[in-house]
């Protein structure tokens, strides 16, 4: 299926049940109904299928997750309520099993660089900070510091200024 009919067609528009919308409906509920506070439980433990409350997941959250799971041929998705909060998951997450060290782009927007200097700092992870739009440069100080992690954003790279918009992150 080509990225177009994904876009149009992936998503929860398929699971409304005897009809089907035109559009992937929006759910404003804030918390469900179930026919005893057993079910409810078993919902809420992740033993039943179904929504407890919708700061954990609902169906238009769920809908987005699947979307972006088919655009991008992942095998999952998490739809975060910020960029922020869907920053700090990532750092967390690649931060598991790996070295407490991130290398992070030296220009950065203030809340970026507040999360690293205020949550992650004095949590016991190192941060060195260094320059991204001269690969030589940055590839000598992830080899010398050899992080878990590399936070970067590649809008303060224009092309004017050097070829990083035109070089992908992965050659890093």
């Amino acid at each position: 299926m080509n990225i177009h009919t994904k876009a149009v067609h992936s998503g929860d528009r398929k699971r409304a049940g005897g009809h089907v919308p035109v559009t992937t409906p929006i759910h404003t509920a804030t918390s469900y109904f179930y026919q005893s506070m057993e079910q409810l439980d078993r919902v809420c433990g992740g033993w039943e299928q179904g929504y407890c409350y919708a700061r954990h997941d609902n169906p238009s959250t769920g809908a987005l997750e699947e979307l972006m799971c088919a655009l991008e041929g992942g095998d999952a998705a998490l739809a975060c309520a910020s960029g922020m909060a869907a920053l700090h998951t990532a750092i967390l997450s690649a931060l598991t099993d790996r070295r407490r060290s991130i290398v992070a782009a030296d220009a950065m927007y203030g809340a970026t660089v507040g999360l690293l200097m205020n949550v992650f700092e004095p949590a016991g992870v190192s941060v060195r900070f260094a320059g991204i739009c001269d690969l030589k440069a940055l590839r000598a100080v992830v080899a010398e510091a050899q992080p878990g992690c590399i936070v970067m954003e590649s809008s303060h790279c224009s092309p004017a200024r050097s070829n990083w918009a035109r070089t992908s992150a992965s050659t890093a």
